[in-house]
């Protein structure tokens, strides 16, 4: 066990705090704004929203292709690991800086990870990811509806039954792909924009301090990153995260976006990556006949009582549903207030039950409003309007404006 640094989560939580301040007071350097604490506000979110703060992922179309390229310089070749393609770009030519540099004796030729660049991990496929954590979720469901004896007859109560339950569990495990994209079960590589350069525990803090901090080749890895349009996280310093920053600034890296278009941030954006909900909400509502199949019993007993007062048992056999057949029974704007009561319950907000149901109404109205000229968009439109809403981070626990709100009202205190 360190003094002054942890080196496993396994110390008291008091221990672990104090350690903690200790380390980020020392990896702290005020001479190289691109090392950056991504766990601080706003910036944990980072190449996981849009501007308006909502959700986004890589927007791969099979017909058109992927934005992402392949690494050359990766640890294990048999790995193929990719980011997007700007991105792959900087990071190679950053290598064979770090490798001229190394030849010449200008930094320390014998750093394990800071004198030959290699990649040990990069781009995770965010629908891979949530489809990991969808087939966890749904065995958690299903041992909720049998450990509180939950028989449902039908979709209707399966859907009752299911925001009772959510109502107690996703604000700590998000349900949707939306609210997974910005959760810490998602990890930041899942934006593309990320690579990390070491294998080392992100727990162990003194490690972080005698293979990066202290390293004769740090300040070399900060200002040749910078130069290169990197930013480097400061909690876990082997990750090195692309700055696609372009205003009031032009990051470096856009020396390697433009060849393929790209200028400005609002074009990075809107090119590579699309809202989660575009695609999710139709996955939305097959998923909810998923769990429903996967948590209905094939018949259970139900007592009821006859006209004489006596009680027998009565077998139910819940209703089977095929897509087509549900989808008839219940409308699109049943599935999309089902969606947004779901979103409202995973994400922090300040809204009171009366303006949620408010916001829901309306977003429904626009939908019906716009369902005769829009086509299928008219879908579309509405939720991006209630993420929009729904996602601003005005009083947000952990947003910036609700860190300098509670360091003003300790202030005044």
């Amino acid at each position: 066990m360190s003094k002054f640094y942890t080196t496993n989560n396994r110390e008291s939580s008091k221990d672990l705090f104090e350690k903690r301040v200790i380390y980020r007071s020392d990896a702290s350097n005020t001479n190289y704004e691109n090392l950056v604490d991504f766990n601080f506000g706003e910036k944990f979110l980072y190449g996981r929203v849009n501007r308006f703060f909502v959700p986004i992922e890589e927007a791969h179309i099979p017909i058109l292709g992927t934005n992402m390229k392949t690494f050359k310089r990766v640890v294990d070749p048999k790995k193929a690991l990719s980011a997007v393609s700007f991105v792959v770009d900087a990071f190679e030519q950053m290598a064979r800086q770090f490798e001229k540099c190394a030849q010449l004796r200008k930094i320390d030729t014998k750093h394990p990870f800071l004198t030959n660049l290699k990649v040990y991990k990069a781009y995770e496929d965010p629908r891979v990811l949530y489809r990991n954590h969808t087939a966890t979720y749904q065995n958690a469901l299903q041992s909720i509806f049998v450990n509180q004896n939950i028989k449902v007859k039908d979709f209707d109560h399966f859907i009752n039954e299911l925001m009772i339950i959510l109502q107690n569990t996703a604000h700590r495990n998000a349900f949707t792909k939306t609210a997974f994209i910005k959760s810490r079960r998602c990890p930041a590589t899942c934006s593309g924009l990320a690579i990390e350069i070491a294998d080392l525990d992100a727990a162990n803090d003194e490690e972080k301090i005698n293979q990066f901090v202290d390293s004769l080749n740090w300040d070399f890895y900060l200002q040749t990153c910078a130069s290169y349009g990197f930013m480097v996280d400061k909690n876990i310093p082997w990750r090195i995260v692309a700055d696609i920053g372009s205003d009031p600034h032009r990051s470096a890296i856009y020396d390697y976006a433009e060849k393929y278009g790209y200028n400005t941030t609002a074009e990075v954006i809107s090119s590579i990556y699309q809202p989660v909900h575009h695609l999710y909400y139709y996955a939305f509502k097959k998923q909810l006949l998923q769990i429903y199949n996967a948590v209905k019993l094939k018949s259970f007993l139900e007592p009821q009582e006859c006209g004489d007062g006596t009680m027998i048992n009565k077998k139910i056999i819940p209703r089977s549903y095929t897509l087509e057949f549900l989808f008839k029974k219940h409308t699109e704007f049943d599935f999309m207030k089902w969606y947004m009561q779901i979103r409202f319950i995973e994400e922090e907000s300040e809204f009171s039950e009366n303006e949620k149901q408010t916001i829901i109404d309306n977003c429904l109205e626009l939908a019906k409003g716009s369902y005769k000229y829009d086509g299928p968009s008219y879908v579309r439109g509405a939720l991006d309007a209630f993420e929009r809403i729904l996602n601003k981070t005005l009083d947000y626990n952990g947003s910036l404006s609700y860190i300098n709100k509670r360091l003003g009202a300790i202030a005044e205190d």
